[in-house]
């Protein structure tokens, strides 16, 4: 028997890279840039599709508390205070201890919130500690998901002006159209006295201890606004956007038109403009009255007064803000509406929009 013939495998060689075949470190750059251009073209745009996503949210949700408004109007025959308190009681005193219910604990149950009604002790202020398991609570209903600031509770004790209200206070993003005068009843312009309410100049749709009726809206209701968006404090101890809190810049507003006074309109600019509690705080944190300007957020409240009596439309969407009218439906407001000039005879188109019987119904 032969040897099987032993054959050597065929010899590999290595792969030669041809010359030009591999990327030089400009084409390479070159590669780099056009990515990182096209991913600047495309995240604008990611950013305005989530932002649309917001919005829809944003709008549906205003619009739902509405229907809760409207089922309690029907259920009640007027809607419900944007605050209660005692008869007589200054309504926006900081101590927490006349008012009883804010707006939004009326509606409760139509937000699908029975557990947390029959929880709120009515007999006693929001701030006492028989409500705070209530006040804490996150409402989903009731947040924006535009306003990054929703998130933070509000807390009392940081402020100057709060100790008393204490903390974990819940925020929300909607607020009861209450009157074109401030809330404080010590104000030449208050909105919050009955003689007040009764004058068709100031009131809107929900004050102090009083609202309308339907019947009540004889400008129509499609032409007047139940409620419209509010931002969130910028700080814990900023109490704009504190749903069971009843006084302005918390969840109604109140001297936010353009007939008088300084907060006039979505997203007003003036440096002093929401009355807050711990304003002085909040203006210090910020970095000063310019920079809330450029936030428009601007604020006014000194020390040693504690006042929330003031508070506009506002909203951290571009260029305007959602209102929902008192028949239920929504609708976006600019920036630019028309606010001032606006006198007793020749009323701004956003004072019209704002008071229920003033006898000029926008077309």
């Amino acid at each position: 028997m032969r040897d099987p013939v032993l054959h050597s495998p065929p010899s590999i060689e290595p792969m030669r890279t041809k010359p030009g075949q591999g990327f030089t470190l400009v084409e390479l750059l070159v590669v780099v840039a056009i990515i990182a251009v096209l991913i600047g073209l495309l995240l604008p745009a990611v950013q305005a599709a989530r932002e649309s996503a917001r919005r829809v949210s944003c709008q549906s949700k205003i619009r739902q508390i509405a229907v809760a408004l409207l089922k309690y109007e029907t259920g009640n025959r007027k809607f419900p205070a944007a605050v209660k308190g005692d008869p007589g009681s200054t309504p926006s005193d900081a101590d927490g201890t006349v008012a009883r219910e804010s707006w939004v604990v009326s509606v409760l149950p139509g937000i699908e919130e029975q557990r947390l009604s029959d929880a709120y002790n009515r007999g006693v202020s929001p701030a006492h500690a028989s409500n705070q398991a209530v006040r804490s609570t996150r409402l989903p209903a009731l947040l924006c998901p535009t306003d990054s600031f929703n998130g933070s509770p509000f807390m009392g004790s940081q402020g100057v002006d709060t100790p008393a209200l204490g903390d974990n206070w819940a925020r929300g993003n909607y607020a009861a159209n209450a009157s074109l005068g401030v809330l404080n009843p010590a104000s030449r312009r208050t909105g919050s006295t009955p003689e007040a309410w009764g004058r068709n100049l100031l009131r809107g749709m929900m004050g102090f201890n009083r609202a309308v009726r339907i019947q009540d809206v004889s400008d129509g209701t499609s032409k007047t606004v139940l409620l419209a968006e509010i931002r969130t404090g910028l700080f814990p101890f900023d109490n704009r956007g504190v749903w069971a809190l009843g006084v302005a810049a918390s969840s109604s507003l109140w001297g936010h038109g353009g007939i008088d006074g300084d907060n006039y309109g979505p997203n007003c600019a003036e440096p002093f403009a929401d009355d807050i509690f711990n304003c002085d705080q909040v203006r210090t944190e910020a970095g000063g009255s310019d920079r809330l300007v450029v936030l428009t957020m601007g604020c006014y409240g000194p020390a040693g007064r504690p006042e929330s009596g003031q508070a506009t439309a506002r909203s951290l969407h571009q260029g305007g803000v959602f209102v929902c009218m008192s028949d239920g439906s929504v609708r976006w407001i600019e920036d630019s509406i028309e606010v001032r000039p606006s006198t007793a005879t020749s009323l701004s188109v956003w004072d019209r929009l704002m008071l229920s019987a003033d006898g000029m119904p926008v077309p």
